[in-house]
């Protein structure tokens, strides 16, 4: 979340200040004819016929002053004249404003118009009751305030497209219980989990022959809906490996205790290493190093936010508590995390460049490595870890493995075996007794707002499909995705992918030469439809149990873990597996793996409203068109630009492309920056830059395809798209996803991409009164 800073100049920097910075400091704030003049415009599709007497009322003498500034009172009483008549928030107006304020510093005078703002949900004041009345008004407050009454209104697609196409859904729109919000991919994964639940229950109430696929799904399934076992049996399952931490008595003992663990669940707490392909050399898997993890994002140390940190440490408290330490030491140890947690989040790197090879991709020789950490035995971790092979290490996050090996000290034993518990518990509680799920549930309704729980079938379901996926993406498949649809999306693709040809030749910013590479790139780019070719047998020898047969969910889920573990470990040095999915077949996703230069479309997601055969085809390009040409544009954005056709982090650009192309990067993140999401947060250009990127190429492409149809109804197209973001979600997930989440909120996907396109005005006939229109000038493009 980004704060507004006061600064304060002393007298002799503001005589140092030169004349057009004045200028421009006077320019953002607004006199009262600019308020009474964007207001007329600004009103007009609401209040018809509108007049500047109706907004603006003179002195004794008539003399309305428009030449003097104005404060936030005056500003907002001229609001509240100009659009006369707001609707009462429903729904995610209702979710997302603040229609219960109350205000301390409001005269008399102004309180049934205030009282009228502040029940339609669109004023926020000071942390302490205060509006601010006497406060100046700047240009970009009062653009603000008109824009969350036209998201209210959402009956001007010139306005608000978003809000104009969702309108009703947003206004009847519920979230589910126990969920953070709602949407189309919450709505289709919904869906798909009611047929996952179908295939489920079918393979429950059979004889499966033991061993079988059949019979590990079904097994699977009991041993989650299982409470009843689960709350007698307690801390039970995990209790030795907590004891075995508390009795560490030296860093080393307290490595030896962690290699316990990961030899019996391959769940340690401490340090973390993944087998993946070579950033450097994409046929071959590399081992790379992730360091100490932390319980929440990087933001939520950093940021000082003090409702984060207390939230965060009595919900570690409780797990320590529900382990069976006592309360007081609960909280010692638990507030000790947190601060030590801090200390690794503040080292690491910030979200957006996690994806960046040009940062993650820190390869050490094996001495190099070793040597790093000076009070662990690192050779042997190694080896304990079947991971010895390795010629080199991968350090994806240096600042953080350096303070890693920095605070593995005998000084923080006490501190580490804490932090080594409190991540071991957060690992398995969903596994153990009722009471970590509550205590789960309470931390997630504490922070994030989420209300109600979800009911233990669905848990159940959930737990299996994401463990036994594998399994049931071969059911799901099978069922619900035909090869005929397989075929068509894929002769979709191929189109998609030759009209990003033709828009890469047609580049003017580009030189012949890097041209020849990114359509090389585009030629070699495999694409995989619906289901894998191959499936995994890595749960094929693994036993899975209920608890009449000495089984339960924590000992399933460890059975399938250290299996997939295994496949990995024996992966390493190896060439790679080109034919692996990442995602599950029944998710509602898609993705683009620059290592593979490959784009996945699971079934899930290719079916209405995305994917409809049934429907308009310019409302297909724009709901998965846009989709399939977004996943390609990823193979050309700030990140994904990094590898090459074979997917090798290699540059390919000549110094001069690259030079441009970094400019019109920089330009998208101005583009879509500090754009408001809820009240008081704000979209992150910065963060969102890739996904940015590939929605602006994604709609360029499709919106090609569309042109070429005769007489194309883009409407439909526009229309399809803005359908398939439509979400709610809390106040507070919504401001924390700004602070994490690589995409743009889903209104600034649609509206301000869409704002970047011709077809969007004619068809709507936008103009430069419009709060949608963007001059041509400072719209922005790149493929």
């Amino acid at each position: 979340m980004k704060r507004r800073l006061a600064i304060l100049l002393s007298a002799s920097m503001l005589l140092a200040m030169p004349v057009s910075a004045f200028a421009q400091e006077a320019d953002k704030y607004a006199t009262r004819g600019d308020v009474v003049d964007y207001l007329l415009n600004a009103a007009d599709d609401y209040n018809p016929g509108v007049k500047k007497e109706d907004i603006v009322k003179g002195d004794v003498k008539g003399d309305l002053k428009l030449d003097q500034s104005v404060s936030r009172i005056e500003a907002l009483i001229m609001l509240s004249r100009a659009f006369s008549n707001l609707p009462a928030p429903q729904g995610n107006d209702l979710r997302v404003g603040n229609s219960a304020a109350v205000f301390t510093d409001v005269p008399k005078w102004a309180q049934n118009d205030i009282a009228k703002l502040a029940s339609a949900g669109i004023l926020s004041g000071y942390p302490d009751g205060k509006l601010g009345v006497s406060d100046r008004v700047t240009k970009d407050q009062l653009r603000t305030l008109a824009n969350r009454i036209f998201a209210l209104n959402g009956t001007n697609p010139r306005d608000d497209y978003y809000e104009f196409i969702n309108k009703k859904w947003l206004n009847a729109s519920k979230i589910p219980a126990g969920e953070m919000g709602n949407g189309v991919f919450n709505e289709l994964m919904n869906s798909n989990e009611v047929k996952v639940s179908g295939i489920i229950n079918e393979l429950v109430k059979q004889q499966n022959p033991a061993g079988s696929k059949e019979q590990k799904i079904a097994d699977f399934y009991k041993s989650a809906l299982d409470t009843k076992s689960r709350n007698q049996d307690g801390i039970k399952p995990i209790a030795p490996y907590l004891t075995a931490i508390d009795k560490a008595t030296t860093i080393k003992e307290l490595f030896e205790a962690n290699h316990e663990i990961n030899k019996a669940t391959e769940m340690g707490p401490l340090l973390s290493f993944g087998v993946m392909a070579d950033a450097k050399n994409s046929s071959v898997n590399a081992l790379y190093f992730m360091g100490l993890g932390t319980g929440l994002d990087k933001n939520s140390y950093v940021s000082g936010d003090e409702k984060t940190k207390k939230v965060y440490i009595n919900y570690i408290t409780k797990l320590f508590v529900l382990s069976g330490d006592k309360e007081e030491s609960a909280k010692a140890q638990a507030e000790a995390v947190f601060a030590f947690e801090k200390e690794l989040a503040i080292a690491s790197m910030d979200v957006q460049d996690k994806g960046n090879v040009n940062k993650y991709y820190n390869p050490y020789t094996k001495d190099k490595f070793i040597a790093l950490f000076k009070t662990v035995d690192m050779a042997k971790m190694l080896k304990d870890l079947q991971l010895d092979q390795a010629d080199k290490i991968i350090v994806m996050d240096v600042g953080l493995a350096n303070k890693s090996a920095e605070l593995l000290t005998e000084q923080n034993l006490n501190t580490l075996k804490s932090y080594a518990k409190s991540m071991f518990l957060m690992k398995t509680g969903g596994m153990l007794s009722a009471d970590f799920s509550e205590a789960s549930n309470q931390f997630s309704a504490d922070l994030y707002g989420v209300v109600g729980e979800k009911t233990d079938e669905q848990i159940a379901v959930s737990s299996t499909k994401e463990m036994m996926s594998e399994y049931l993406g071969q059911e799901f498949a099978k069922r619900y995705f035909t090869k005929e649809a397989k075929q068509d999306v894929e002769k979709m693709v191929q189109q998609f992918i030759a009209t990003y040809e033709k828009r890469i030749q047609a580049l003017d910013w580009m030189s012949d030469a890097t041209k020849a590479k990114a359509i090389k790139k585009l030629e070699k780019m495999t694409v995989k439809i619906g289901y894998p070719d191959q499936w995994s047998n890595a749960l094929d020898k693994i036993s899975i149990k209920t608890a009449e047969n000495g089984g339960s969910l924590f000992s399933n889920t460890v059975a399938i873990t250290k299996a997939y573990t295994d496949m990995m470990k024996a992966s390493l040095g190896k060439e790679v597996d080109k034919s692996a999915w990442i995602m599950a077949v029944y998710d509602v996703n898609a993705y683009y793996n620059p290592v593979n230069n490959e784009i996945v479309f699971p079934a899930g997601i290719l079916q209405a409203p995305f994917y409809d055969i049934h429907a308009k085809h310019e409302t297909n390009l724009g709901a998965i068109g846009m989709v399939i040409a977004h996943e390609i544009s990823h193979a050309f954005d700030n990140l994904g630009s990094a590898y090459d056709e074979n997917g090798n982090a290699v540059n390919w650009w000549t110094e001069e492309d690259l030079k441009k192309f970094q400019e019109k990067c920089a330009e998208v993140i101005q583009f879509y920056d500090h754009i408001e999401v809820v009240p008081g947060s704000y979209n992150n250009g910065q963060l969102t830059v890739s996904e940015n990127i590939a929605d602006i190429g994604g709609m360029a492409t499709s919106l090609q395809v569309a042109s070429q149809l005769p007489n194309p109804d883009y409407k439909a197209y526009f229309e399809g798209y803005a359908t398939i973001w439509r979400s709610t979600m809390t106040k507070e997930i919504a401001a924390y996803m700004t602070t994490i989440d690589t995409h743009s909120a889903n209104k600034v996907r649609v509206n301000r991409t869409i704002s970047n396109f011709e077809e969007f005005y004619k068809t709507y006939g936008v103009t430069a009164k419009d709060a949608q229109y963007v001059a041509p000038e400072d719209r922005v493009s790149i493929w």
